[in-house]
């Protein structure tokens, strides 16, 4: 899984957001990283904007956290900036946009419009019809960690930061397995979490699925 796209205004602050609201780890010593591969390509990805996730975690430590879950689609992750608290939360762009009533543009949080959300929800679509997974990341900040750091209480009134795009790439022997079930007589079915438009592109990839009209 690698990162080859991503949009936003500051492409430093959308990794920085990546690489802190994650479980995955980087050892700076071997270069490597220990976790979900989704959120160890997010880390890499940071890693080639020049950043150093240890180093980030060490400067904002994690105060409090709303987990991953499946229904929510997103999770979110607290962290202490000097005296204030910044919240950083990742998920599907489809679930997380309707949550953001701000964007960052040109360095701050400038009200989200009409016409803003159209422009994500356009370029979302160009990446997912691309074969592409993908992420949004936003954020909150606070003067002092909320008494209530429930999902619903964090995950409202949120800033905007970017999209970013990657890519599983389909293994060779995928196809020629694919041509030995038809062969058998087998109808090849694809299973998956994925965003329906970045199914479809993998499933036409596959062969599996013809042109849409």
């Amino acid at each position: 899984m690698t990162v080859t796209e991503c949009a936003g205004s500051d492409e430093h602050l959308l990794a920085t957001a990546m690489a802190l609201c994650v479980d995955a780890v980087h050892d700076p010593e071997t270069d490597t990283v220990t976790g979900e591969p989704t959120e160890a390509a997010l880390v890499r990805w940071a890693v080639t904007q020049g950043l150093s996730p240890s180093a980030l975690r060490a400067q904002y430590p994690r105060v409090a956290e709303a987990p991953f879950d499946s229904e929510r689609k997103r999770m979110s992750t607290l962290h202490a900036n000097g005296s204030s608290v910044v919240q950083y939360t990742k998920g599907a762009p489809d679930v997380l946009l309707p949550l953001c009533d701000r964007i960052w543009i040109d360095g701050r949080a400038e009200p989200m419009t009409d016409a803003h959300r159209a422009e994500i929800a356009a370029r979302n679509h160009a990446m997912t019809g691309s074969a592409l997974r993908v992420l949004a990341a936003a954020m909150r900040t606070y003067d002092a960690l909320p008494g209530d750091t429930s999902p619903a209480a964090l995950e409202q009134h949120l800033c905007f930061l970017g999209l970013t795009g990657m890519i599983d790439p389909v293994r060779p022997e995928v196809v020629d397995a694919i041509r030995a079930c038809r062969s058998a007589g087998i109808r090849p079915v694809m299973i998956t979490g994925d965003h329906v438009d970045t199914a479809k592109a993998i499933a036409r990839e596959l062969g599996l699925l013809g042109p849409v009209s």
